[in-house]
């Protein structure tokens, strides 16, 4: 059957999402993912930050972030976050992890790479290592936000002359863990231990890796990530983030 005329105009005038994921202000062709209002006032983390994961901080005294003088980020050579872990950056994650916006998080990741290009570090790295969906998450929602993200920032990246890859076949999830939204910090470490699994060693081994992933709260889930990665051989790890909380 073929498209209806008002069909037509529709996909002219709108884009993918069709709304703002913040405000839900309707969005044209002319615009992007975010209206330009709520885009102008995104909770951008350009203050205090931990100096290994790159979490926010409130104190100019400190250098470490909680999770981070714990021990719980041990394997993590250095990181950036995108923006803190505020309303707006909730509802855009909201957007790419529930509400089957895959292509807002391709776009997400292209506006990351801004900021990422200011980290000293970004030009030595070999990989992007998208953190992986268990099998039965990845065919519950399609596709995995984290890659959707990678696949962004390697875009913008190498427009500005970074070439670097993502590799989405090195590392597994091979434990189907439950959802840790509104779960304390010891759960969500207990839950993602020794749930990921470096499966292709050899690719890994000697190179400098970043993992991409959507929000750091405890940050458990990236540095078992990266305890694997550091087990296989890879050289250093980095991390990638949109989003954290406060630390």
């Amino acid at each position: 059957m073929k498209d209806s005329l008002l069909e037509k105009i529709s996909r002219l005038l709108f884009i993918d999402n069709d709304r703002c994921p913040v405000c839900k202000k309707v969005l044209f062709a002319k615009d992007a993912y975010l209206c330009s209002t709520c885009l102008k006032h995104l909770p951008v983390n350009d203050g205090l930050v931990c100096r290994r994961c790159g979490r926010p901080v409130l104190d100019h005294e400190v250098t470490l972030c909680k999770s981070c003088k714990s021990g719980q980020s041990s394997y993590v050579d250095q990181g950036y976050v995108w923006l803190r872990y505020e309303e707006a950056a909730e509802r855009i994650a909201a957007g790419f992890k529930f509400r089957h916006q895959k292509t807002l998080a391709y776009w997400t990741g292209r506006q990351m790479a801004v900021g990422v290009m200011k980290q000293p570090w970004v030009k030595t790295l070999d990989v992007l290592i998208p953190v992986p969906l268990h099998a039965n998450r990845l065919a519950e929602r399609g596709y995995n936000q984290s890659e959707q993200l990678a696949r962004g920032l390697a875009f913008e990246l190498h427009e500005k002359g970074i070439s670097v890859g993502v590799d989405t076949e090195s590392l597994a999830r091979v434990v189907d863990t439950p959802h840790q939204v509104g779960q304390s910090a010891a759960f969500r470490h207990q839950n993602v231990k020794n749930a990921f699994r470096v499966v292709l060693p050899q690719a890994v081994r000697g190179r400098r890796v970043a993992l991409v992933d959507d929000v750091m709260t405890t940050g458990a889930t990236l540095n078992n990530c990266a305890e694997a990665l550091r087990a296989a051989g890879a050289q250093t790890v980095s991390i990638m983030t949109f989003a954290a909380t406060v630390g």
